[in-house]
């Protein structure tokens, strides 16, 4: 058609329009001998399929100076007709980062609809670049699915308002249905994982929630021996995340110590109902044995590896120690009270001294907040009394409920 570095009359085979067109010498004679070396390819019946594409900078058309009887018989058009044809077959085109370049050209997937608003951008950017590597997927007239890798070197003519795509095609069908169905098989696994790992956290949830309500029902039956209602384990509860938040305890140990803390009372069960029950003031030895039900409460929440049991067994063990030492079981004192057991402390203490008893009728809001204030540094941690005063607006709003 063409002899290298010369511009011969133009056939009737060829299609595009640069060498029919007012454009400048330098990229008709490129275009041309451009075309005499895909020419020459194209005979060979090679496995690459060579093209030239251009396109107005502007965007606002593009067209092939080249395309071959490959591109044409694959996709079943006249050669003038490629353009058109390809455009309507593009099923999917995914743009790959070239490893020679730099970061500008990024990996994206794009649908027919996504393809056509996006493709001015992409322009820019392979021409910023210079090169591109993309991978279309087609469904020729044929209806059979076909992917063509595309490599192409792209040159601007400024002057002229033209680039140039000098390509390289590839049918590369079977990988990438390889890819694709290994894709897919990622995706069923991962969809399955993902089946599994709810199914267990719906398991999980409800052995939580069922554990939940039996200790709960547990620290009810213990409340009820002594005349409480259930009341008083959900205020104590209440009380304590009350402190819990103001403290900034972290989120996961603040939803234990409020799940634990109905279950402080719970050894009570282990009291016998003489004791219990005794509507006047327990002698000194009775007294000793209603202590035991720290000890008693902690046994019963021992032995086994849950989170919340072992919380509810440190607040049963020691919400009854003393910040000076003088409280039991232990006699710890200070710090070495476990922080669930010294806010668990002040809770109890102040639901009691504001909730009837057998043995004494309910104190007023503020006598049981002075009471508080009196046994800072001596039955209470400092900075717990700082906190509980602090909140007591929301305090007197669960008390008074």
């Amino acid at each position: 058609m063409f002899a290298q570095g010369q511009l011969h009359s133009i056939p009737d085979t060829y299609h595009g329009v640069i060498l029919l067109g007012s454009y400048s010498a330098p990229l008709k004679q490129r275009i041309a001998d451009t075309i005499s070396q895909f020419e020459a390819l194209d005979k060979l019946d090679t496995p690459v399929i060579p093209y030239i594409s251009a396109w107005k900078t502007d965007c606002s058309h593009i067209w092939y100076e080249f395309s071959g009887k490959a591109l044409a018989g694959l996709l079943g058009c006249r050669p003038e007709m490629v353009s058109q044809a390809l455009r309507r077959s593009i099923i999917d085109r995914c743009i790959y980062k070239h490893p020679h370049l730099g970061p500008q050209v990024t990996k994206e997937t794009l649908n027919t609809f996504q393809l056509n608003r996006a493709r001015s951008e992409i322009r820019q950017e392979v021409v910023r670049n210079g090169q591109v590597e993309a991978v279309y997927k087609i469904a020729p007239g044929s209806g059979r699915i076909v992917w063509l890798k595309d490599q192409a070197r792209i040159e601007s003519y400024p002057a002229d308002g033209i680039c140039v795509s000098l390509g390289m095609l590839s049918v590369v069908t079977k990988e990438m249905q390889a890819e694709e169905a290994l894709k897919r098989a990622k995706e069923e696994l991962q969809a399955h994982r993902d089946h599994l790992e709810s199914l267990v956290a719906e398991r999980t949830g409800e052995l939580r929630r069922t554990q939940l309500e039996i200790v709960y029902r547990l620290a009810k039956a213990a409340e009820f021996r002594d005349k409480s209602t259930g009341t008083h384990i959900s205020r104590m509860s209440r009380y304590c995340g009350i402190i819990g938040r103001a403290i900034r305890l972290k989120p996961r140990y603040l939803d234990l110590l409020v799940q634990a803390a109905p279950m402080h009372d719970i050894g009570k069960i282990g009291i016998s109902d003489d004791i219990l029950l005794k509507p006047a003031k327990l002698t000194p030895a009775e007294y000793d044995e209603m202590k035991k039900h720290s000890s008693i409460g902690a046994r019963l929440l021992s032995g086994h590896d849950s989170d919340l049991l072992r919380v509810a067994r440190n607040i049963a063990l020691t919400h009854h120690e003393r910040w000076d030492g003088g409280g039991y079981p232990l006699g710890l004192s200070g710090t070495s009270i476990p922080v669930a057991g010294r806010i668990a402390a002040i809770c109890d203490v102040f639901d009691a001294l504001t909730s009837p008893r057998p043995y004494k009728a309910a104190w007023p809001f503020d006598r049981a907040v002075a009471e508080i204030k009196k046994c800072r540094g001596s039955h209470f941690d400092p900075r717990m009394v700082q906190v509980f005063l602090k909140k007591l607006p929301e305090i007197k709003a669960v008390c008074l409920q």
